[in-house]
């Protein structure tokens, strides 16, 4: 649906030619508003199948189409630079992948390139995220919101007064058509790209901010929970006591759900504040980040040895599989210590310190994985694995729902594979 505003003044073919001409952080600005026009302001959940990262902006993993159960390769394109943060795909099945190179570059279904667009002298350095209108916002190192229309044009540039690592926090896109970006400060912007509010936050925000019942949600490097709702500042609701690096997932309407210090699976209610573990140190490596939900309502989590675990608000195991050869599964020892490789029945394990790319579910309880040593699959419900390739490429960054039975994955090295059946 839609909903009359006012509309701002300037030109396209200004704010582009000093996008290029400029480095993004001396030509862009936030335009005026022209309070006597109306324009038309789309507003509603952005579309897409996959519009920001791990989907939604509960960041839960969960697919609205279905993955495939047996994926092979059927294309593969490189971008022309490496990349390093998850692509977006929209409700076409348009696939939009920014690159360390200051350029994003959108590919169609099948694989052909519709445009490549510049921007400016500095790279994104937060994933993109599409908004209620469709535009393509990217976040850039130089500090600059940059609003791209399907077309690849530039609908806005503006600065957010922070720079680098203080931006790299996943933005969120609210169903108003604004969208909050994050890092050492809380910044929204309005449909237009204009400067709504903005927040200082006590710690620097990691992984991606969430979409929560009483407002925006962001998650410190330190463990702590703070929820912005201007004109309000961000208010402290909890911490988990521990550092986070990869951010959190929302279960349910309150529940916010964090792997701890990579060794304990933690929950935090946003109502009371109070947290309970559901998860412990397994003995068996170091749990990926960020955690998944499964539709049936368990949080996922995956090992940097090669094991998924789905885990209750009880602390119950609902899934146990296999991802890595590493693993292997063997009867539990009654007699070892709680907590060891043994009692859990897994030894021989090869623990990496690096993570994986986030896990995805569709609603048939399919799981889509990609592991840091580049073997990628599907995990079916009926516990076997159904494997793309044992290698697809070195390292991995992320994969993303591209329509059903398609699968999107993309490499530092720049490669993007599109999977299906």
């Amino acid at each position: 649906m839609s909903k009359k505003t006012p509309s701002r003044l300037g030109t396209a073919l200004a704010v582009v030619a000093g996008l290029l001409a400029q480095p993004a952080h001396e030509s862009a600005r936030a335009e005026g508003i022209d309070t006597t026009r109306p324009y038309t302001v789309v507003v509603g959940p952005p579309r897409g199948f996959a519009p920001s990262e791990r989907v939604d902006a509960r960041r839960t993993g969960q697919s609205k189409s279905r993955l495939p159960s047996a994926p092979v390769d059927k294309w593969r394109r490189h971008a022309g630079g490496t990349i390093e943060v998850p692509p977006v795909v929209d409700e076409s099945g348009r696939i939009y992948v920014a690159m360390t190179l200051p350029e994003v570059v959108a590919y169609a279904p099948d694989g052909k390139e519709i445009f490549r667009t510049r921007l400016g002298s500095a790279p994104a350095i937060a994933p993109p995220v599409l908004t209620s209108d469709g535009t393509l916002l990217l976040v850039t190192s130089a500090g600059t919101a940059v609003g791209l229309g399907r077309d690849g044009r530039v609908r806005f540039a503006t600065p957010l007064g922070q720079r680098g690592r203080d931006l790299d926090v996943a933005p969120l896109s609210r169903s108003d058509g604004s969208v909050v970006i994050g890092g050492r400060a809380l910044v929204e912007l309005d449909p237009s790209g204009a400067v709504r509010a903005r927040a200082s936050l006590p710690e620097r925000a990691v992984g991606a901010l969430i979409e929560g019942p009483e407002g925006t949600i962001a998650t410190g490097e330190a463990g702590g929970v703070y929820v912005f709702r201007p004109p309000n500042p961000p208010k402290k609701v909890g911490t988990f006591g521990g550092p986070l690096r990869r951010g959190a997932a929302l279960e349910g309407g309150r529940t916010l759900l964090a792997v701890v210090g990579g060794k304990s699976l933690v929950g935090l209610d946003l109502k009371t504040g109070l947290t309970h573990v559901r998860a412990g140190d397994v003995g068996l490596g170091t749990y990926d980040e960020p955690v998944a939900i499964h539709p049936r309502g368990f949080a996922m989590v995956t090992t940097s040895t090669g094991l998924l675990f789905g885990i209750d608000a009880a602390g119950n195991e609902r899934l146990r599989m296999v991802l890595d050869k590493g693993a292997q599964p063997t009867g539990p020892d009654p007699a070892a210590a709680p907590g060891t490789a043994a009692a859990t029945g897994f030894f021989n394990a090869p623990a990496d310190a690096r993570s994986s790319p986030a896990l995805l579910v569709d609603a048939e309880g399919r799981v889509a994985f990609a592991r840091h040593n580049g073997r990628v699959g599907v995990a079916r419900p009926d516990g076997n694995v159904a494997l793309a390739s044992e290698r697809l490429c070195p390292a991995p960054v992320a994969m993303q729902p591209a329509g059903d039975d398609k699968l999107v994955v993309v490499c530092r090295d720049g490669s993007v594979w599109m999977l299906g059946i």
